[in-house]
């Protein structure tokens, strides 16, 4: 039962540390010219990943590196199927996706990559280098292809206090990371559960949380490329930034049977994705679509 509360009020201040964070770093970023999907990909993306990437590298940290994997894997497939299908449902009957075919490949060339790398079922110290390499150089690209000729400035658009906030936010996601996984530990012993399905399903249900909200407060306010981006972007930072900063700690394993099980689903859902932005829309069926397959996924890993 303890080990239940303490788990909850750190996903809680895991999820509030992300929302302070990316709140601070898009006010941060408005001095920057740069476009609502670009915003999406790079800033909401990364601090509504932030929770993955604490959650990921405590796990590594605890010997834990089953809960990791599957934490990334089961949040990229929840950000899609998860994410963006409830999105998608609640708020649009048709959503204009005008996302650049770069972002898309590069999103399918990280899928690729994944696969490659987890062919001997082993994520090494130099695969994870060039995981992180590869987002650099993307990230790079990304700002200068998406970057807005001018965009009026104001003069408040930067204030001290969010340095502070950014601050507070990045110490809220790192000590409630650490208990979440703490109290996580705990639970999945009492439970039985296998530590691969335990990260698949609450874990990364839980972490992905920041990007539910920040999709649908962009749906809601009709930012369609501000929550596109943020699936996107968030994707691959999970799969590149996170998996690759995971082979710092260590040589991370991988479960063969759980990869078996859940991998052909997030290659599915990116396949389907990529298809609704080659055409530029997105329908509420493709977010029935989208929802179908991650309760399969959940189905599976049960």
């Amino acid at each position: 039962m303890f080990d239940i509360i303490i788990f909850i009020i750190s996903l809680l201040a895991v999820i509030k540390g992300a929302d302070i964070t990316t709140e601070s770093a898009i006010k941060i970023a408005k001095k920057y010219n740069i476009s609502e999907f670009l915003i999406g990909l790079t800033i909401v993306a990364i601090g509504t990943s932030l929770p993955e990437l604490a959650s990921s590298l405590t796990a590594v940290y605890y010997r834990t590196p089953e809960i990791a994997v599957s934490n990334i894997i089961g949040s990229n497939i929840a950000n899609i199927g998860l994410v963006l299908g409830i999105t998608t449902i609640l708020y649009s009957k048709y959503i204009r996706c005008n996302v650049k075919k770069q972002d898309i490949y590069f999103l399918m060339f990280s899928i690729m990559a994944t696969i490659i790398a987890f062919a001997d079922y082993v994520l090494t110290f130099m695969e994870g280098i060039f995981f992180i390499g590869a987002y650099t150089i993307y990230l790079t690209w990304s700002v200068k292809l998406h970057k807005k000729q001018k965009i009026p400035q104001t003069e408040d658009n930067i204030k001290n206090i969010e340095f502070i906030l950014l601050g507070v936010g990045l110490v809220a996601l790192t000590v409630g990371a650490n208990y979440l996984i703490s109290s996580g530990i705990g639970i999945l012993t009492a439970l039985g559960m296998s530590k691969s399905a335990f990260g698949f399903i609450f874990i990364a249900i839980g972490t992905s949380l920041p990007e539910l909200t920040a999709s649908l407060i962009a749906m809601r306010k009709k930012h369609h490329g501000l929550a596109v981006g943020n699936i996107i972007g968030s994707n691959l930072f999970n799969t590149l930034i996170v998996l690759g900063a995971m082979t710092t700690m260590a040589t991370i394993p991988i479960i063969k049977s759980f990869y078996i099980t859940t991998m052909p689903i997030l290659i599915i859902l990116t396949l389907l994705l990529y298809m609704v932005t080659v055409r530029r829309k997105l329908t509420q069926f493709d977010g029935v679509i989208f929802l179908v397959l991650y309760i399969v996924s959940i189905v599976r890993v049960i």
